[in-house]
């Protein structure tokens, strides 16, 4: 089997080759080389995250001067459930949005070129997310997804509405990068280090309940937790199809990721924290259903529902919090 680094390795001359490909082929062949390419990179790291979901641990290291350390580059058990949901969701997505984008073939080359280099980089941006261990590393990836994916949203620029929907979709996720940044700042304050490591030792000070606090509202905005949601009801209809249901498939639960990380560092309030995450959850659930049984518009009602999953995942995460507050097994292991 091939080792991490050598397949990351691959994945990156994978996706120069199919950058300058997607760019050079003709009009009619760019959404098909698009999503070959994105079926390699899934081969690819399904390969070496599928051994990880029983205990075999992918990890090495990049050297990144003095300041920065060595950056992590790791996928465990969490790391690689969600990469399989990524690859399965962003291959099935760029095989659909081949034939959605044939009603754009008046477009320019250059638009439908860039349009589907930017979903490149958009599901390796998210598979990044997955396996980088280092604040800043992860910051920048998280940073390279948002815009990506805020470029793909306002495909169909010339509409107002939709250009306004980009902005809205840009500022939310701005937001969440500046209470994650706060979050790994106060991190390295409290450890002297970036690395994922070293949040789980600054989960053991007496700051922790605020640390967790910090970072979920960062992971929540991503997610689409009641009040963070607003930018998915404007987004979800403005984005071509396909990048629409990439982002209610996959995007949004890269913020479940990130609490589910974060969670894995805590070391105490579990039972206060799961009643919190219920309580919200439950009310997410219930205004994401309402609002989509009301809504005819199918785009924004997948929208609502994508919400009212949430709901559903967060009151999940929050019974097994409460599980392992109360020393509950069973409460932990049907919560999560």
């Amino acid at each position: 089997m091939l080792g991490v680094s050598d397949s990351i390795q691959a994945f990156w001359i994978l996706l120069f080759v199919s950058i300058c490909a997607v760019f050079f082929v003709p009009l009619r062949s760019k959404g098909q080389v698009a999503a070959w390419s994105v079926l390699g990179s899934a081969a690819i790291l399904t390969w070496i995250s599928v051994p990880a979901l029983w205990g075999q641990v992918q990890e090495f290291s990049i050297q990144a001067g003095s300041f920065l350390g060595d950056i992590s580059v790791k996928i465990d058990a969490l790391s690689a459930w969600f990469i399989l949901i990524i690859n399965f969701t962003a291959v099935t997505g760029a095989f659909y949005g081949t034939g959605y984008l044939k009603a754009y073939k008046n477009q320019s080359s250059a638009k439908l070129s860039m349009h589907w280099i930017l979903y490149l980089l958009f599901h390796q941006s998210m598979i990044w997310v997955c396996m980088l261990q280092h604040g800043f590393a992860f910051l920048l990836a998280w940073e390279i997804m948002s815009l990506s994916s805020m470029l793909l949203v306002i495909f169909d620029h010339n509409d107002p509405k939709i250009i306004k929907a980009g902005v809205n979709y840009l500022v939310q996720m701005h937001l969440s990068v500046v209470f994650l940044t706060i979050g790994f700042i106060w991190a390295y304050f409290l450890t002297g280090s970036f690395n994922f490591s070293s949040i789980q030792n600054a989960f053991h000070t007496k700051d922790a309940l605020w640390l967790f606090l910090i970072f979920f509202l960062g992971f929540g905005l991503k997610a689409g937790f009641v009040p963070l949601h607003t930018w998915l009801p404007h987004a979800h209809p403005s984005a071509p199809s396909h990048v629409s249901g990439v982002m209610s498939g996959v995007i949004v639960k890269l913020g479940i990721y990130g609490i589910f990380r974060m969670i894995s560092f805590l070391s105490g309030d579990f039972l206060l924290l799961g009643e919190c995450v219920v309580t919200l959850s439950i009310a997410t659930g219930l205004y994401g259903i309402l609002n989509a049984s009301v809504h005819r518009d199918f785009k924004q009602m997948l929208a609502y529902c994508t919400i009212e999953n949430i709901g559903i995942i967060g009151i999940g995460i929050g019974v097994g919090l409460m599980g392992m507050g109360n020393g509950s097994s069973l409460m932990y292991f049907l919560g999560f």
